[in-house]
């Protein structure tokens, strides 16, 4: 299966493409970063697994377009995409600032927006996809100190369902996902990030591994992904 991960070079995006490629998946790689591509890119060869890599700032519609029909060229076709890239920024309503909430809002909405148009073109001539969008536990409930995040990650929520009731009528499928909290972190050398109660990036490459698989005339619609232990009292 040929699938592209936006947000991938770090974080869940990169557990979810290091999961998928080393599961056997051909990965297209999509972030800002060229270093921590690159770095990720070597990585995956290391474990004999192949992907492809593209820089690109989803807050800006045509180098969007550009890169995902770059990524779709150099693939041959994608089956699934995964909707990962986002900023987060935990502030109040008090605190954050009018440039952080259009950080957030470019990032999480607009880009997830543009990124889905860009690909849907491609499933479309295909007749067939699947869309897998990563929202949060804070697009379905309230996040006091996080309220803008909230309110970006409850737009991804209302955008994904919307489309599965437009999509499936074209064979295409969407797929959301809420993650609860994820370690950020990786542990070097038996470190502890003190994150270790959290859920892994590599468990949510794991859950959209799943919903790939998932038998064609069926969907996963959506997932909720939460650690079992709760973080430790301070």
């Amino acid at each position: 299966m040929k699938v592209i991960i936006t947000g991938a070079s770090k974080g869940i995006g990169r557990g979810i493409a290091s999961y998928l490629a080393m599961d056997g998946h051909e990965v297209g790689l999509l972030a800002r970063s060229e270093d921590l591509l690159e770095d990720l890119q070597q990585s995956i060869r290391d474990q004999n697994g192949e992907s492809h890599a593209v820089s690109c700032d989803l807050r800006d519609p045509e180098a969007t377009r550009t890169a995902v029909d770059w990524l779709v060229e150099q693939m041959g076709h994608c089956d699934g995409f995964i909707n990962n890239a986002g900023l987060v920024i935990r502030k109040d309503i008090f605190d954050i600032s009018m440039e952080e909430w259009h950080a957030m809002m470019d990032t999480n909405v607009n880009g997830l927006f543009y990124a889905t148009k860009a690909i849907l073109s491609h499933f479309q001539r295909q007749g067939r996809g699947h869309l897998i969008n990563i929202s949060s536990i804070s697009g379905k409930l309230p996040l006091a100190g996080g309220s803008a995040y909230a309110a970006s990650k409850h737009a991804v929520t209302g955008l994904s369902l919307s489309l599965f009731q437009e999509c499936r009528d074209h064979n295409i499928t969407v797929s959301t996902i809420y993650p609860g909290s994820v370690a950020s972190q990786s542990p070097r050398h038996g470190e502890d990030t003190g994150e270790s109660w959290k859920v892994a990036p590599e468990d949510v490459g794991r859950v959209c591994r799943d919903i790939l698989s998932a038998d064609p005339r069926t969907t996963i619609s959506e997932v909720e992904i939460r650690p079992l232990g709760r973080p430790p009292k301070s």
